[in-house]
């Protein structure tokens, strides 16, 4: 990778296409590799770096269909067959002139320019014809020629598994609405911290920085930002960890754990510290905390995070979840179980999820999840509760999970979760709640909660 540090130098596309390389050889989260791009670069303008980010992104949303059409037009290879820069700076490209508002010339230009300098001309004119026959592609009669299932992924850029699951989940019509929203960008919401500030104050510092915020219902330290002159990241408000960048279905879930001042709360899967920092503000400070994670660079974030935002009544506990360090008799008012999952209803936000994610590995996490759940369950007193949240579509990780541990552990119940501001969830678990990009404005979260109950009923 070549070291950047004019902001002259700096190409969007090469860059964009360098992230994309970094993501498919180190297996890193593209906001990983795009924060491993800009230290290695020197890139500090955040106006250069949102534009990275957004080509990225746009363009991994609809991988599938790019990649497809590439394909129409390589005549003696395919697009994995290129090496990972021509492969990803043809990919930029393409997302440029099939869906982005440039002129489509431009970006053939430059990626022939990127190719050519970075690789070598023969291959410069390949990718100079391939986008050229790019440019005189009509992608709607393209998709149109399809199969009715190769239609649905190529219109909605989903994998075939996810695509065909969602629609049997969600229905015909409701399913296209679904992938469309993820294939748009999210809104941002941020949570004002009031351990470091009261919130009005705070909403009036971003007024008068030409930020537009508006509330949200039964959520009143979460806001919805609008509008902006720049990024909420680059003000001074973020700089002082007033204001957290938090999704308003992973906000519920804290709201829904309702912790009061001096609860016990445990924490099985706390990283990076999103809902962990909300229950300490939630509890004033007041309390115990203990957050648990097992991957020693993720607790050092942990402790990074929650130091920064003030929390001061939390234990950090490097440890298995499996395997709880506890005395025998040790219990807890509450406990937080936010497991690893699929990610398949972060899409919007995680768009590489949709290449990555298999049946197979969703399985596999739900054997975890199951696990997970089972040990939290083992440390609550009589009348505490569990909270159980995902941001995952699928059933097995959801539904089904909660049914059968429910069929196995007759001293817990489902009760109401407070505040409702998702839908009820499937398979008449009406006091489960599902959020999605499409009807709530947020990620695809379920979320239950689960009350141990004083007494077992023979």
């Amino acid at each position: 990778m070549p070291g950047k540090s004019q902001l002259s130098e700096i190409s969007r596309e090469e860059a964009a296409a360098e992230v994309l390389s970094l993501w498919e050889e180190s297996h890193y989260s593209l906001r990983t590799a795009m924060g491993q791009l800009a230290k290695e670069w020197k890139i500090t303008d955040w106006r250069i770096r949102t534009a990275i980010h957004s080509l990225v992104f746009e363009t991994v949303r609809r991988l599938n269909t790019i990649d497809y059409v590439l394909n129409s037009v390589l005549e003696k290879t395919t697009v994995t067959d290129l090496d990972s820069l021509t492969r990803n700076t043809l990919r930029i490209a393409a997302y440029l002139i099939l869906f982005g508002e440039g002129i489509p010339a431009l970006a053939t230009n430059e990626a022939v320019s990127i190719i050519k300098r970075r690789r070598n001309k023969r291959l410069a004119g390949l990718g100079n014809a391939v986008l050229r026959k790019v440019q005189q592609t009509d992608l709607n009669t393209i998709i149109q020629m399809t199969s009715i299932e190769e239609k649905n992924t190529l219109q909605y850029s989903a994998p075939q598994w996810l695509f065909e699951y969602a629609e049997q989940l969600l229905g015909f019509h409701e399913v296209r609405e679904f992938f469309s929203a993820s294939l748009q960008s999210p809104s941002l919401y941020i949570r004002i911290n009031t351990l470091h500030n009261k919130a009005e104050s705070t909403i009036e510092r971003l007024e008068k920085q030409e930020f537009q915020c508006t509330p949200t219902p039964h959520l009143p330290e979460i806001y919805k930002v609008q509008r902006g002159t720049q990024p909420v990241i680059q003000t001074n408000l973020y700089a002082q960890n007033t204001i957290y960048v938090q999704s308003l279905a992973s906000a519920l879930v804290s709201r829904i754990l309702n912790p009061k001042r001096e609860s016990i709360i445990v924490d099985l899967c706390a990283a990076p510290g999103s809902k962990t920092s909300h229950l300490a503000q939630l509890m004033e400070n007041h309390g115990n905390i203990i957050a648990i994670d097992n991957i020693p660079v993720r607790t050092q974030e942990l402790k990074r995070n929650l130091t920064r935002l003030g929390v001061r009544n939390t234990h950090i506990l490097l440890a298995n979840s499996f395997k709880l360090p506890f005395r025998k008799d040790f219990q807890v008012d509450s406990v937080l179980v936010d497991p690893p999952c699929s990610n398949t209803g972060v899409i919007q936000t995680r768009p590489e999820v949709k290449w990555t994610m298999t049946p197979e590995l969703v399985r596999r996490l739900t054997k975890v999840q199951k696990n997970l759940l089972q040990t939290g369950s083992q440390i609550v007193a009589p009348d505490g509760h569990i909270v159980y949240s995902t941001c995952s579509i699928t059933l097995d990780e959801n539904e089904h999970l909660i049914r059968e541990f429910l069929d196995t552990n007759k001293d817990y119940e489902l009760v109401p979760t407070k505040p409702l501001l998702g839908s009820p969830a499937f398979e008449e678990l009406v006091y489960c709640q599902r959020l999605f990009p499409h009807k709530q404005d947020t990620e695809g979260f379920f979320i239950a909660k689960l009350h141990k109950k004083l007494e077992l009923n023979h």
